[in-house]
């Protein structure tokens, strides 16, 4: 039996990545648990994912230290890496340092091609059609101070239909990102 590490997942967005990661880790070989969910913003998906998984859910509270409520909640839950899905801020420095580097991002485009601030969610995909890429998909990267700019660990792409919508890129990105997040998390705590 794998021996695994307890993951956080932080985001505020609609959850999906949240709910790849969970359903990966019912499978007997990953190498991680998800011990807690993280969001940012009271109505987020992240509900409807912790509840369906019967994982701890917290929120932060805007109001307070930010980095103070996410190093006690590391410390609270053992966690051992934090996976972002839909975290829109900068993460401190001091949390990055805190887990020794392990903190991973998932960024809808290949990087280091439309990446960087305010390159999220649909805004990403806009840019590809704009752009006239033949080719997007997904990233994994480890986090840094700056958006976008840590090492990349796994990526994979797909074609750019003819004539489509920045809508339906995205679904086609999601399903890259959903197959390819939970993967890399738990190949990367087998190696680290």
């Amino acid at each position: 039996m794998v021996q695994r590490k307890n993951v956080a997942v932080i985001g505020s967005g609609a959850g999906s990545n949240a709910e790849a990661i969970c359903t990966y880790a019912l499978n007997a070989d990953c190498a991680y648990a998800v011990a807690l969910i993280v969001s940012t913003s009271p109505g987020a998906g992240m509900y409807t994912v912790a509840a369906a998984h019967s994982i701890p859910l917290r929120v932060l509270d805007p109001e307070k230290d930010i980095a103070g409520q996410i190093s006690d909640l590391m410390i609270e839950y053992g966690i051992e890496l934090l996976a972002l899905a839909g975290f829109m801020k900068l993460l401190p420095t001091q949390i990055i340092e805190q887990l020794g580097g392990r903190v991973l991002n998932i960024h809808p485009a290949l990087l280091p091609s439309f990446g960087g601030k305010g390159m999220y969610g649909i805004h990403v995909h806009k840019a590809v059609i704009a752009a006239k890429a033949l080719k997007t998909g997904a990233t994994v990267h480890l986090v840094t101070e700056q958006y976008d700019e840590g090492r990349i660990i796994a990526q994979d792409y797909v074609d750019v239909p003819t004539n489509c919508t920045a809508q339906e890129l995205q679904i086609l990105v999601k399903n890259v990102e959903h197959r390819i997040y939970p993967q890399t998390i738990s190949a990367f705590l087998r190696n680290t």
